[in-house]
This record gives C-alpha cells, structure tokens and sequence, in this order.
C-alpha cells in the first residue's frame, strides 16, 4: 500500500445504454401533430466553480473564499457535534481518571483496579461506537506527566483499532485493559522519562526493561482472573516488539508476536509521535499516518495499518489541513467510511489571518475538500499569536 495511492480517485466505469423498449405502433386516429420540443434552460454554474478554482491554482493573493453554496443533499440528522462533544469530555475524563489511578497505585503491594479499568474501557467503547469525537481528546497531553494522558490516549486508540477489526468483545476487553496497563513498568524508570533531554542509548536500554518490569506489577492486581493475567502478561511484554525483529526486549518477530500487541504497539506509536517531548515538538498526524504506512510489514502487519487507517482516517483528529477555499482548518472529527472528507473546523484564511471558528462537514461539501496538510512549522512562521494558542489548547487541565 502507498500513502499516494490513498487519494488517488478510482476510474469511473462507462455506463451501459440503456435498453430501448419497442413500443407498439399507434392507431392512426390517435395521432397527433408532431410539436417542436421546448428548448432545455441553460444548466447553472455554481458561482463558486470558475473563479475560486482558477484562483486558488494561481495563487491570487487578492483572492478570499465564497460562501459555500453547493451543498449535498441532507443526509439522515445527526446529533449536533457540541452534544457530541460535551459527551465525549465527559467520558474522556473517565478513562483518564482510570489512567491516573493505575499509575498511582500500580506501586503498593496489592490493589484492585482490574474491573474499575474494565468499566472505563467498556464505556469508552460504547462512546466510539455512536461518538467518534472521543477520538479528537486523544490530541490531549498532561503537562505533570505525559504517562498520565499517553496511557489514556492509547487505551482510546487502541479500543478505535479492535473495532475496526471486529473483535469479539472479550477479546476487547483485554484489549482496553492491557492498552491501559502497557506502560504501567514506566513507574520505575521516571527519573528517566521525566528527563527534558533526548535519551542516551544507556539511558534507551535501561527503559527497555520497563516491559519486564510492568509483565511482574500485573501480579499485584489481586481482582483479575490468573488466566487472563498469563496472557497479559505476555501482551505487556511484546507490545514494543516489530514485525521483523527489530523491537524488544526480545527481538521476536512475525506470528510470535500476540495480535493484540500489535494493536497496543502501533497505538502507542501514533500517540507518541503526535504528541510533545520534553525535547521535541508534535508531528502532525497525517505525516504519522503516512509514516505508518510506509513501514508495513516492518514495524507493523498489513492488518493493524489498515485498522489504523479505518479508526483514524488519512487525517485523524488534530491534524492541520489547508482547504480548497485556501482555507486553513482543524479536523475534529472522523467521517465513518471516509478517508478524506472529516468534519473540520475553519480557523484561519488564507493569509493564515485568524477568523472566528466554524465548521464544515465535507461530506456535504462535495465542491471543498483537503487540498494539502499545514506543517505546525509553517502556522508558527505565519501566524505565531494563533500557533501560542494551539499549543495551549494540547494541555488537559481538567482532570
């Protein structure tokens, strides 16, 4: 699969003619004077066709977007995207509260999280079944501790790409739990990841052995089957392991690896890619996704890219695009069934000057679409004020 081919319109069929029926002759009686056809009005062009594409492929500087006019015809209603937003806060809140206690309490001799971690898994489950804007707070950091919204946000992600992939719900329900736990060795190494340095290849090595170290803090949660924690166990450890042996710890590589590890693996990927460091900035996430599948089969199979692509589209939420209208907007939602036609939100014109936000659902905009992705680079270069706001927006502060 290429990245370049994801976009590239499929050929369109020739249409057969349709059959002509023979029809019977008429009765001479009933024959009437043949009268000239009326002649058909003009077909109208939508005022927005000519002058804004001709525009925008110039690169008239003088040029500023019309009102969209074309629309498609409604489709079935829909829950209002603040609704769904306020619900989608709401249960984001959950999942994170779930992550900070874990991480909290993963350290005492015995504790009882399993089945907490299950309810808040579940319900996140449920959400993204109906509400796929639980997906844009998975843009979300903590700003204390990046563990706390990394393991929220994979958990998120994770549960996205097992739906995707039509799994049985026992199996996602250890799928939540385990995309919740992954990290959960961490606690022992935070000098290390709290370090606002990029890490020595010693300091690398070391936190490799936070795998081990998470597989033997499983046996501390006492309310989960031993059954279902023997094959945790063994998800925890394989998560950072890659298709053609290069992850650890123990460099195992193709059907060795548990399938859901490889879920939680390239869940935990993507967040990590898209969100800051202390010694580095974001990726945008188109570029991740484009990344991700250029290293199928390598570091990913075919199977958990295309969930990936399936959950989160060419442009997963957060990511920065620039509009046919010149526009610059955000995507804060994913379109079931679309690759490239999200619910975006207009932030800037296309002199990247800021505008009051609206959205636009591209599905109904058949004549507007995604032109190219906006670098974070280049919003800081032209429009610093707005760039300042962004990055405040990436800190959960609420939970």
């Amino acid at each position: 699969m290429k990245f370049s081919d994801l976009n590239k319109p499929g050929k369109e069929k020739p249409r057969p003619e349709p059959l002509k029926k023979a029809r019977p002759e008429p009765a001479p009686e009933e024959e009437k004077p043949a009268q000239a056809a009326a002649p058909l009005p003009p077909p109208e062009i939508s005022p927005r066709t000519e002058d804004r594409q001709d525009a925008v492929k110039s690169g008239d500087p003088a040029y500023k977007p019309r009102t969209r006019e074309t629309r498609n015809a409604p489709r079935e209603p829909v829950t209002p995207f603040r609704e769904l937003d306020v619900k989608a806060r709401e249960v984001y809140a959950r999942v994170m509260n779930q992550a900070g206690e874990l991480l909290k309490h993963i350290d005492q001799p015995y504790t009882e999280k399993y089945e907490a971690i299950l309810r808040a898994c579940s319900l996140a489950g449920e959400t993204l079944k109906t509400n796929s804007v639980l997906l844009n707070y998975t843009t979300f950091s903590t700003a204390e501790d990046y563990l706390h919204a990394h393991t929220a946000n994979t958990a998120i992600l994770a549960i996205a790409l097992g739906q995707a992939l039509d799994l049985e719900q026992a199996e996602l329900n250890l799928l939540g739990f385990c995309a919740m736990a992954h990290d959960i060795g961490m606690t022992a190494y935070d000098a290390i990841y709290r370090s606002e340095a990029r890490l020595t290849d010693e300091e690398f090595t070391e936190i490799t052995l936070h795998t081990e170290a998470g597989m033997g803090k499983l046996d501390r949660i006492v309310d989960m089957d031993y059954r279902v924690k023997d094959r945790a166990k063994r998800i925890l450890l394989q998560t950072h392991e890659r298709l053609d042996g290069s992850g650890y710890p123990d460099r195992i590589a193709s059907e060795e690896i548990d399938p859901l590890a490889q879920i939680i693996g390239i869940a935990d990927v993507y967040e990590a890619m898209t969100h800051p460091r202390a010694w580095r900035g974001p990726l945008n996430p188109p570029d991740v996704v484009k990344e991700l599948i250029e290293k199928e089969g390598r570091g990913f199979n075919s199977r958990v890219v295309k969930a990936l692509l399936s959950a989160l589209s060419i442009y997963p939420p957060g990511s920065m695009v620039a509009l046919s209208t010149g526009e610059i907007a955000r995507v804060i939602k994913v379109n079931k069934g679309s690759l490239t036609r999200p619910l975006v939100e207009v932030v800037l014109d296309p002199e990247f000057a800021q505008v009051p936000p609206h959205a636009i659902d591209l599905l109904e905009y058949p004549l507007t679409s995604i032109e190219r992705t906006v670098d974070f680079k280049e919003i800081e270069d032209r429009n610093p004020k707005y760039y300042a706001r962004l990055e405040l927006s990436r800190w959960w502060v609420e939970w």
